[in-house]
This record gives structure tokens, C-alpha cells and sequence, in this order.
């Protein structure tokens, strides 16, 4: 079974209204796309909550359940429960929600209360907290500026240059991964910013477009990296 598939008919489902067969499909990709091909974490936590949020702005009991998801996961990590994957789940949904400041909320409250999984998912989180204007908490979580882009360039470009990728899979991985390779550039630059460091912005900013090597995502990367 290839998720993708599943995923596909659910957006297509969507489209043409079928909405409670495109939330059982979006549900279970959500709920079993990485038992069968990890390849799909990246999509699962973008594009694919994309879709599920389209269908929720005209499905109400598709918003329901992506609430019903969300509570559940927030409820298990305030129980000590699931670690930085369950986390990353949150964040993203609560992200397409707009609803980042639940994320800042509910790392506050693990930080006083599972002070050890914090400091694993601090990076996850520093986006919610930029949001809520808490640069100085935010830089605790951030790596050398430096380092943290070498680091996120060659993850990109790791995973741009996989071989033996169908042209259909790898045109929707460059998407995803761009995608999250800005967002994490942008939150930086964020912080920098905060902290006054308008220079050392300016500097990150050039190298994060800079480091990515294929021609065509360096050029999705400037492209929405200018543009913000």
C-alpha cells in the first residue's frame, strides 16, 4: 500500500466533495503513512495537513477531528508520554490552525514539568515562541547561527539529492522540504532580528540561500526567503 495513494484519493475526494471519504483518507495517512515509508514525514506535516485543513474550512467534522488529534497528542506529552515526534505533530497542526500560541503554552508547561523533553524538542518549538515575542528564551534553543545553517543546508541537500526517487515523489519531497528549510531559515533570522543582530541577519540570510546546492530549490529557497 503506498500512502501516497491514499493521499492522493483523499485530495482528489475533496475536490470533487466528497468530504467523509477525503477525511477517512487524510485521517489515515495522518495515522499510518509512517508505518509504511518514513519517506513521508516531511509531507505528512505539511502538505498533507494542508489538505486536511482545506476539507476542515468546508467540512466541519473534518476541523472536529483534526482538534480531537490535536488534544489528544497535547494530552499525552503533559502526561510525560511520546517524545519529539508526537511533539513535531503538534506543532505542525497547531501551526495550520494558526493556532502557534498553544504551542508556546504548552512548551511553558513542559518545561516545568518534563524539563528533560524540552530540551529535546526546543528547536521545534522555537518558532511558537518567536511568534510570542520571547526572543530571549528562543535563543536558548537556537544553535550557533552558523553551525545551525551548515547543519540545515546539508539536511537539505541530503535529502534533494536522494537517487531513485520517481519524478513525481521528488518533485512533492523538493516542495516539502524547501518549504520547511525556509521555515527554519525565517525563524532564525526572526531571533537575530530580535535580538538587534541586523547584520548577522543580513549575513544569514545570503549563506542559507547560498548553501543549497540543486539550482532549482536554491531558487524556490531565494524566492521565498526574499519575499517574507
Amino acid at each position: 500500500m503506498d500512502p501516497g495513494e491514499i493521499l492522493n484519493r483523499g485530495r482528489a475526494s475533496a475536490l470533487a466533495g466528497r468530504h467523509e471519504d477525503a477525511l477517512r483518507d487524510l485521517l489515515w495517512f495522518h495515522e499510518n503513512a509512517l508505518k509504511h515509508d518514513r519517506a513521508y514525514y516531511g509531507v505528512r506535516l505539511s502538505f498533507a495537513l494542508g489538505y486536511w485543513k482545506e476539507l476542515a474550512d468546508l467540512y466541519p467534522p473534518a476541523l472536529e477531528a483534526l482538534h480531537s488529534v490535536k488534544k489528544q497528542s497535547e494530552a499525552a506529552l503533559r502526561r510525560g508520554e511520546g517524545g519529539r515526534e508526537l511533539f513535531n505533530d503538534v506543532v505542525s497542526i497547531n501551526r495550520e490552525l494558526g493556532l502557534e500560541s498553544d504551542t508556546y503554552k504548552l512548551f511553558l508547561a513542559l518545561k516545568r514539568k518534563h524539563l528533560d523533553l524540552t530540551r529535546k524538542v526546543g528547536d521545534l518549538a522555537i518558532e511558537a515562541i518567536v511568534d510570542a515575542g520571547d526572543f530571549k528564551l528562543a535563543s536558548k534553543y537556537l544553535p550557533h547561527p552558523e553551525s545551525y545553517l551548515l547543519w540545515l543546508s546539508d539536511r537539505l541537500n541530503d535529502n534533494l539529492e536522494r537517487e531513485g526517487v520517481p519524478r513525481e515523489r521528488a518533485m512533492r519531497r523538493r516542495e516539502a522540504y524547501v518549504h520547511n528549510y525556509c521555515r527554519d531559515v525565517q525563524t532564525t533570522l526572526k531571533i537575530l532580528k530580535g535580538l538587534r543582530n541586523r547584520e548577522s541577519a543580513k549575513a544569514a540570510l545570503e549563506w542559507a540561500i547560498a548553501l543549497v546546492r540543486p539550482k532549482r530549490a536554491r531558487a524556490m529557497v531565494c524566492a521565498q526567503l526574499i519575499s517574507k
